[in-house]
């Protein structure tokens, strides 16, 4: 630090900041992961407000959510090769591992996804030059498989094609879409850009609807942000990636779910008076009870007979 100190009475404060700007140039600037995923079409969209039981929203592999103050080391996922050499997921992230607090998405066959991330200064900042006058967000890529490999690389995955044909076959390019979706920012900085409104980003992509039912679907997220300076130099890459399943269901064991937990979700009435809505544990119950009623009135009559 010292040093640094008699640098910057020599050169000038200026002159030190662009020392560290060329020194941390080269450093992790990424930075950016998904935080949830939702269904934005199918049953699980159509049938909201979801009843108690049924989750609203998925994530990614072993996500730790945003209060954890490791979430920046353990969910970002830096690549600076494109090779066969490279795994497409993170370490200890390559076969499916989720909690209750933080469980996989459920969706049906042909659904929209839609996924959430915050854009953390890539956005805010190449508004407003800092990055440079030629930088950019950089572009995010869907992939998705439903033959997941734990020793999966990413030159396979970049191979596979919207038609599900290019590379090894196994999988498909769901959607290509640009980081900044032009209306987010990160919160407080709302003044970059007319019409932007603080909070999360929005990527989208939809399942296939030969989407194997009863099976999950692997999904990769894949953000190339190569140019967040602007045209690197020759050979130089830098991608991130997370990784995540979506358990598929058909549509109408979605719908049969999502009417069962409303029906679980409604009180007992005071009265005995047969509910259409009831629930079946509970209908069961009542009857038992009103059939013991009736064995007892039975009875009574019988002995006053």
């Amino acid at each position: 630090m010292d040093s640094f100190l008699k640098v910057s009475r020599l050169l000038g404060f200026q002159y030190l900041l662009i020392i560290l700007a060329i020194l941390t140039r080269g450093g992790v600037d990424g930075h950016s992961w998904v935080d949830e995923l939702t269904c934005a079409s199918g049953p699980f969209f159509t049938s909201r407000p979801l009843p108690p039981g049924i989750p609203t929203e998925g994530y990614i592999r072993d996500y730790v959510g945003r209060q954890s103050t490791q979430i920046d080391q353990l969910t970002t996922f830096r690549i600076l090769d494109l090779s066969s050499n490279q795994p497409v997921c993170p370490p200890g992230r390559t076969s499916t591992g989720y909690s209750k607090k933080f469980p996989k998405l459920r969706a049906t066959p042909g659904d929209l996804i839609k996924a959430s991330y915050l854009e953390n200064g890539h956005i805010w900042q190449t508004l407003a030059g800092i990055n440079g006058p030629d930088a950019k967000p950089g572009t995010i890529y869907w992939y998705g498989t439903q033959t997941p490999k734990s020793d999966r690389d990413i030159a396979s995955v970049l191979e596979w094609t919207p038609d599900g044909k290019g590379g090894d076959g196994e999988g498909f390019l769901l959607a290509a879409t640009p980081f900044d979706d032009l209306v987010c920012i990160e919160t407080g900085h709302e003044d970059a850009e007319e019409g932007r409104v603080g909070g999360p980003c929005s990527s989208y992509f939809r399942l296939p609807e030969t989407a194997e039912e009863g099976k999950d679907f692997t999904v990769y997220w894949l953000w190339d942000y190569t140019e967040h300076f602007g045209p690197p130099k020759p050979g130089f890459i830098e991608w991130y990636s997370s990784c995540l399943d979506i358990a598929v269901i058909s549509k109408e064991d979605a719908l049969k779910e999502i009417e069962e937990a409303r029906r679980n979700a409604q009180p007992l009435p005071t009265d005995s008076t047969p509910t259409k809505a009831l629930n079946r544990h509970l209908r069961r119950q009542q009857l038992y009870n009103e059939r013991r009623k009736q064995a007892g009135e039975k009875k009574s009559s019988w002995f006053s007979w």
